[in-house]
């Protein structure tokens, strides 16, 4: 049988590999043949795993030290693991679920994605509406910003501006952010060596952020009234299946896509046909929560 997908033999990093997507993710890879590298804060109980790096992507000191246990060649990068905000702080939330990602591409990948890799990033579909004009907007000085200290500074900036700001907030903001930001680097990673870089948005899913979840929004039953057509949540597995696509050779023409794997909820509000939740801008909320003060 033809190996259409193209892993077989070759070196792939997965961050967030322990649990929910990552998980299922990896074990899809390892089934395809891929040296998977598993990076998250606690052992991966994936089989046959080429490694397991224990890091921490909230820490610089701790993706250098990760990185160094890690091949100097890379086929395919996918960034998996991300924090809801509902337990951590703004800044906290900001620094995993964004400033470890650009961090890591900036220093690391840029130097170790071989020709015609791809990078692969999870966000969500909390993130979307980043292209509308006026929620870009806010987006361009984090997006913009250069390395770790810098992003640190413009996002403790951009909280001191409003005092504390909630981490699901954050959450948002960050998942925009990282969606604008891989809008942005199509270009350089096509001239650096053809490397492909998209996101996959999910829906909610059955995985092990959603107890979190579903406080944030008031219970269980507020989550599972939101599945949109599907009529269900989605399963890590249906995500781990389409970041596997966008990472293969059977997506080698595809960059720049921001996937929703949302069963059509976000189709639908694009269309008019369901409400628009999302096109706000967080510099506005803020301010009318804090008039209403």
């Amino acid at each position: 049988m033809s190996d259409y997908f193209g892993y077989a033999g070759k070196t792939v990093v997965v961050t967030g590999a322990a649990s929910g997507m990552g998980r299922a993710l990896s074990e899809m890879l390892v089934d395809l043949g891929a040296d998977v590298y598993a990076l998250d804060r606690v052992e991966s109980p994936v089989a046959g795993l080429a490694k397991v790096v224990i890091a921490n992507l909230g820490e610089r000191a701790s993706i250098d030290q990760a990185f160094a246990q890690l091949p100097a060649q890379i086929d395919a990068f996918f960034g998996v693991a991300g924090i809801s905000g509902v337990h951590s702080s703004f800044l906290e939330t900001l620094t995993v679920n964004f400033i470890a990602n650009k961090y890591v591409t900036d220093t690391y990948l840029t130097d170790r994605l071989v020709e015609n890799g791809s990078a692969t990033f999870v966000t969500s579909n909390g993130g979307v509406r980043w292209e509308v004009p006026t929620v870009r907007e806010e987006l361009v000085p984090f997006v913009r910003g250069g390395g770790w200290d810098d992003l640190v500074r413009i996002s403790e900036e951009y909280e001191a501006e409003f005092g504390t700001i909630p981490g699901s907030l954050g959450y948002i903001l960050s998942k925009r952010l990282l969606n604008l930001w891989i809008a942005e680097q199509v270009s350089p990673l096509a001239d650096l060596r053809k490397i492909r870089i998209n996101a996959v948005l999910p829906a909610m899913t059955v995985s092990g952020m959603l107890p979190e979840f579903a406080e944030m929004k008031g219970g269980q039953e507020k989550v599972e009234a939101e599945v949109g057509p599907a009529g269900r949540l989605a399963e890590s597995i249906e995500m781990a299946r389409v970041l596997t696509f966008l990472g293969s050779d059977l997506a080698g023409y595809v960059s720049g896509v921001h996937l929703s794997v949302d069963y059509g909820m976000n189709a639908l509000e694009i269309a008019g046909l369901s409400p628009d939740r999302l096109s706000w801008t967080l510099r506005g909320v803020l301010a009318r929560q804090a008039a209403a003060a």
